[in-house]
């Protein structure tokens, strides 16, 4: 990726091998019986349906979404401004048959059907590098494994969850169907945004694994800093809580954490990795 003046090493992380269901770690939240979505519904307050809304940045554009025209014009006028990495838009009060009406391969889109909510999500050129960098960083580890009859990049499908519907930067899925999985939802998806938007990274990641009831097995974000330049990557699953009350079973967690950097203005300068090894 040389057009981008930011460190833009991908460091090799991910373990494809404890992707793949020979066993289900995550069999008790595959259930999707009226208890399931009863016990859902108790906790949507504090849901990641609304927390990718609530984590939306300061500089979020807000608008009512009263036509597909309106919210294309709102569009195109956003996207002529300067936009480092991402630029967020969100909508209130969108008719479900509008919200099906605006996508675009430079856009990513959430609509949450309950509240009538859309955030769409312009992503830049240096967004379309970085994600398919590390896009090609994942499929390249597939291949050393072996394993690209058994796992494929599907780009950025929008997934149905029990309350809204999502779009990821990049996802990857199973070839072949197993036994009681949904093979709507991705094994592994990717979010890319900039580092001023961890807390709605966080939550996107935490809607993608629990949204999927554990069906989708890890999460990679991908937090860009332009300023410093900085890039820092993360692998985000579901772990189990022990000695929980009244708690949800598995939360997510950050499992892996790298940053790579180099000097400001110097594009030529060598790349920092921290940590080394992990």
């Amino acid at each position: 990726m040389p057009d981008l003046a930011y460190p833009v090493a991908v460091p090799s992380f991910v373990n494809i091998y404890q992707l793949l269901p020979t066993t289900d770690r995550y069999e008790n939240l595959t259930s999707t019986t009226a208890e399931t979505r009863d016990s859902v519904m108790s906790n949507y307050s504090d849901s990641p349906d609304i927390e990718c809304f609530e984590a939306l940045p300061a500089d979020t554009f807000e608008a009512i979404g009263s036509s597909a025209s309106a919210i294309r014009r709102i569009i195109e006028q956003q996207k002529g401004l300067p936009i480092q990495v991402v630029k967020y838009l969100c909508f209130r009060n969108v008719p479900p048959s509008i919200a099906e009406k605006v996508s675009s391969s430079s856009t990513r889109q959430m609509f949450n059907h309950d509240t009538r909510s859309m955030i769409i999500k312009l992503v830049t050129r240096a967004h379309q590098t970085a994600s398919r960098g590390l896009c090609s960083a994942v499929q390249y580890e597939i291949y050393n494994m072996g394993l690209e009859e058994s796992i494929c990049p599907v780009g950025g499908t929008t997934i149905q969850g029990m309350f809204s519907s999502k779009e990821a930067d990049k996802s990857f899925s199973l070839l072949q169907p197993v036994p009681g999985r949904d093979r709507e939802w991705p094994i592994i998806t990717v979010e890319v945004g900039a580092s001023d938007a961890d807390r709605k990274l966080n939550a996107d990641a935490e809607w993608w694994l629990t949204s999927s009831q554990g069906q989708v097995k890890l999460v990679v974000i991908m937090s860009i800093n332009p300023e410093i330049p900085e890039i820092k990557f993360e692998t985000v699953v579901l772990d189990p809580v022990v000695h929980t009350i009244h708690q949800r079973p598995y939360v997510p967690t950050v499992r892996q954490s790298i940053i790579t950097s180099r000097p400001p203005k110097q594009p030529g300068a060598q790349i920092s990795v921290c940590p080394a090894y992990l």
